[in-house]
């Protein structure tokens, strides 16, 4: 790993000093300059609702922020009982669509004025993801692919490409649709083993999931191997030291991780089956098994080894898992697990780096479970319970995912072009962007590649040449003695007996048509181009030498 981190030294230093004579031999856009975040962290909260949130406000703290209810003229409207939000919730918000390619697009009024209408043609978490790592829609079940089958560039990819870090993080498989939208590009989310040897192999610091083949539901080892998520052989190769990542997989390896020393690549299995909590039996308790939280502080100790910055994702995947279930319990269990997450993401930026320099983002890829009110198949508030104990009265109106809007909440560097993306309006939710919005931005502005334009061509300096030789003064000599007159002939002139030709109009022997160069003092003129080619050159020979160690590097690995 140490000839690939040099490698993508290299190629940071080639960009920076592209960047450094831009307008001569490589430019980026003068808008990527505006707003650039060194460091983006986006969490995910897979399934992750309004009312999800609500749910713990209100078990919590026996308050909500964003429930709604019907006003006079039965319109949907927010509930009045309300209350201003705190903690992370307080950041700026947005809301923000979801639907896929081939789903139903966003209809603000549709949505509010009937029930049903939310539960159709909503995205699944691949062509979800894949809009929010990329910027692209795609159809249901796509991952990194357009929905003609073409790989598309994501953030971390871009990340890696400007010499930062990148990682992934889950409570679910690693190789499950949000971490693979990230990491991985196929026609087929469910292709996991495919989907995990691009994550081992390919240039992400950080992979972290569940999915522990010789682990359990309960966090107990088995002694057959589930390979359902990745193939035996590439786990084989990652768990034995065969490629160039360090492995982890122990609830001491995770917590070592968050606050030691750190390698330069990891791959990092907890040990479970499918997730950290929610697969667990019904009655047990809470698996012995490393948390989201601490997961994510172990990412982040290694990502930041990166002076340049990293992208991490960071996704509460079991949210989406209790959804589908309608397990509240479960359910609440997640939500807290990645409300607790966000809060260790905050303390790092405020510890570690800054709000000037690092952009975090909190939202959903979808809703899961049409989580609502007392009041089933309506738009009916959650209201927290008077009762010690007792649950907030609630209903699960669905066991798929929903087409409504999500929350999104930000804070940090970029923030404003953020706001400035989120051009739709709801009339309950108000200002709304899209789930391609962010991704848009960064590749396309915050975070652009210079583009490598032609460096002026050198020119010689014009010779100097020497003055003309005085020659002698001619000989005078005896006049020509005088010829016949030309005989006129029809339409022509006989020429003079010498044979010559006067000369033609146009004809020029002083330069005149030429370009010339004056040098004032007898210097000869300068172009100004000569102090660019050596910067020029070493640009592209740390392009080049970032590019050759990491693929060298890589190749090995592969062999």
């Amino acid at each position: 790993m140490k000839s690939i981190n040099l490698g993508k030294s290299f190629a940071a230093a080639g960009i920076a000093a592209c960047i450094a004579v831009s307008g001569t031999a490589l430019a980026a856009p003068a808008s990527a300059a505006a707003v650039t975040p060194k460091n983006v962290i986006y969490l995910i909260g897979d399934g992750m609702g309004y009312n999800h949130l609500d749910l713990m406000n209100a078990e919590d703290k026996g308050e909500t922020y964003w429930q709604v209810e019907h006003g006079g003229d039965n319109k949907v409207i927010p509930s009045g009982q309300n209350v201003t939000p705190t903690g992370w919730q307080a950041w700026d918000h947005l809301a923000m669509s979801t639907h896929s390619a081939n789903g139903t697009a966003y209809d603000p009024a549709a949505s509010w004025a009937d029930f049903a209408w939310n539960m159709d043609g909503a995205t699944d978490s691949a062509a979800a993801g894949t809009a929010m790592a990329s910027g692209v829609k795609t159809d249901n079940g796509m991952l990194g692919q357009n929905p003609d089958g073409v790989d598309l560039e994501n953030l971390s990819q871009r990340a890696e490409l400007l010499g930062l870090s990148a990682g992934v993080v889950s409570s679910v498989p690693y190789s499950h649709a949000t971490p693979a939208a990230f990491s991985a590009h196929n026609e087929n989310r469910n292709n996991y083993h495919a989907i995990a040897n691009e994550q081992i192999y390919g240039d992400l610091e950080v992979v972290f999931g569940a999915a522990h083949p010789y682990y359990d539901q309960n966090g107990e080892p088995r002694a057959d191997g589930n390979f359902q998520y990745i193939s035996e052989e590439d786990w084989t190769a990652v768990s034995t030291g065969q490629t160039d990542r360090t492995f982890i997989e122990s609830d001491a390896d995770f917590a070592a991780l968050a606050t030691g020393d750190t390698p330069e690549s990891v791959f990092g299995a907890a040990q479970v089956a499918d997730t950290l909590q929610q697969g667990r039996d019904e009655g047990r308790p809470v698996n012995d098994v490393v948390d989201l939280d601490t997961m994510t502080k172990g990412a982040l100790n290694v990502l930041d080894n990166n002076e340049n910055g990293f992208f991490l994702m960071v996704e509460g995947g079991a949210i989406d898992w209790a959804g589908h279930a309608n397990q509240t319990d479960r359910d609440l269990e997640e939500v807290h697990d990645f409300n607790n997450t966000v809060d260790s993401v905050i303390n790092w930026v405020e510890t570690n780096s800054s709000w000037d320099e690092t952009l975090v983002i909190v939202t959903a890829d979808h809703e899961t479970g049409y989580l609502y009110g007392e009041q089933a198949g309506d738009f009916s508030s959650i209201v927290p319970s008077d009762v010690a104990d007792a649950s907030a009265a609630h209903t699960w109106n669905s066991g798929n995912h929903t087409n409504q809007l999500v929350p999104f909440f930000y804070k940090g560097a970029g923030s404003d072009a953020l706001a400035a993306a989120a051009t739709g309006m709801d009339p309950v939710r108000n200002h709304y962007l899209d789930n391609t919005s962010v991704a848009e931005w960064l590749l396309n502005d915050a975070w652009v590649v210079p583009e490598e334009t032609e460096a002026p061509v050198e020119t010689e300096a014009p010779v100097e040449t020497e003055a003309p030789v005085e020659t002698e003064a001619p000989v005078e000599t005896e006049a020509p003695a005088e010829t016949e007159a030309p005989v006129e002939t029809d339409n022509e002139t006989t020429l003079p007996v010498d044979g010559t030709k006067a000369p033609a109009a146009n004809d020029s022997t002083n330069g005149q048509n030429g370009t010339s160069t004056e040098a004032g003092d007898d210097k000869l003129a300068q172009t100004g181009a000569e102090q660019f080619v050596p910067v020029v050159a070493l640009a592209s020979a740390l392009l080049l030498a970032g590019a050759g160690l990491a693929w060298k590097t890589r190749r090995q690995a592969a062999e």
